[in-house]
């Protein structure tokens, strides 16, 4: 059976440039064994259209043993470290257990040395990912992307 060109569907390249995405890196990748070991965090925004409370940013933290993604909406990126400061206290309460590690990327919000500062203050291992290679920090990267298409 033969399918000639014209019965293939016709799709706008701008369509197809707009779903693609990075496959993941696809290696070993290190297992966290405990909760709040390893937590990975990105920024998204700004959004095209604000909420209620005119944020036009969110911030995800997620776990990376269980799985548990927690979101906070934020006005600007500077609004960063208070988020993961309200959540850092959250995960221990509901845990019994602090914050290891936290993998983001090399943003200005992570690195700034306010961040930079707590962090070391508070003992968390700053891991951050390769610039310009979101599949570094592919679990808070893919979290993200499923956010904003569910929204």
């Amino acid at each position: 059976m033969h399918i000639s060109n014209t019965d293939a569907p016709k799709v706008c390249c701008i369509c197809v440039q707009g779903r693609q995405h990075k496959e993941a890196l696809t290696g070993t990748r290190e297992k966290a064994t405990d909760l709040l070991e390893r937590v990975h965090s990105d920024i998204c925004g700004p959004m095209p259209a604000p909420s209620l409370n005119v944020e036009k940013y969110f911030i995800t933290f997620i776990d990376k043993m269980s799985g548990r993604v927690s979101i906070s909406l934020l006005h600007s990126k500077d609004g960063a470290l208070p988020a993961f400061e309200a959540y850092r206290v959250r995960a221990a309460k509901a845990c019994g257990k602090e914050i290891k590690a936290l993998r983001c990327e090399g943003g200005g919000e992570y690195i700034s040395r306010g961040f930079r500062k707590y962090l070391a203050e508070s003992g968390i291992q700053h891991l951050i990912s390769t610039p310009y290679n979101p599949s570094d920090n592919g679990l808070a990267e893919r979290m993200n992307r499923m956010i904003v298409e569910n929204a």
